[in-house]
């Protein structure tokens, strides 16, 4: 038995003698205002905290989370009347990232994962259910040994949200307008 146990403790440590862990995330503040003839009829605000921890397994593959955490503030005019509100998102991504090609302190890279979250809307008692299976790619720059940076560039995928009867099924294929920067340390 204690053989067994010193073989499982020797396989354990030689595997993670080479994996390095790594945190990270993106931060993100979007303002978005329409107007009508001088008169702005809606502004949105909205802000984002996304941070991640990741294993890296080996040169190709490394596994991760996510949190996603988001607050927007919107303000809309119909009739003369103003209408505002907000609401409060978090969702758990974790995902698997593939490192396909490495130049230098480039490198290009795939992340795949499953999204899980809600949205909660302020004065409202029922939550907007999320979910998700997306395929990002992605690019990343090594500053020094230890700092990097990362972009990701569009998605695929599908996702559900739910919310009392209401339902809304999405599959596409985006790169327009989903690209977000982050930045990581390893360890």
């Amino acid at each position: 038995m204690k053989k067994i146990l010193l073989a499982a403790f020797v396989a354990v440590a030689s595997l993670t003698a080479n994996a390095q862990i790594w945190v990270g995330g993106e931060l993100g503040y979007n303002v978005e205002r329409e107007s009508n003839d001088g008169t702005t009829t809606y502004k949105e605000h909205e802000f984002t905290f996304a941070p991640e921890i990741g294993y890296k397994l080996n040169d190709k593959f490394d596994v991760a989370v996510a949190l996603n955490f988001s607050h927007d503030d919107d303000e809309y005019r119909e009739e003369g009347d103003t209408h505002t509100y907000s609401n409060n998102s978090f969702s758990i991504n974790p995902y698997i990232r593939y490192s396909f090609y490495k130049a230098g302190k480039f490198s290009a890279f795939v992340d795949g994962g499953f999204k899980y979250g809600f949205t909660h809307y302020c004065g409202d008692d029922e939550n907007r259910i999320n979910w998700g299976i997306n395929v990002r790619p992605g690019i990343a720059y090594a500053l020094t040994e230890k700092v990097g940076l990362v972009a990701h560039v569009g998605k695929v995928g599908w996702d559900y949200s739910k919310k009392d009867e209401n339902k809304t099924n999405e599959f596409g294929f985006n790169i327009y307008n989903n690209i977000s920067f982050g930045a990581y340390v390893n360890f």
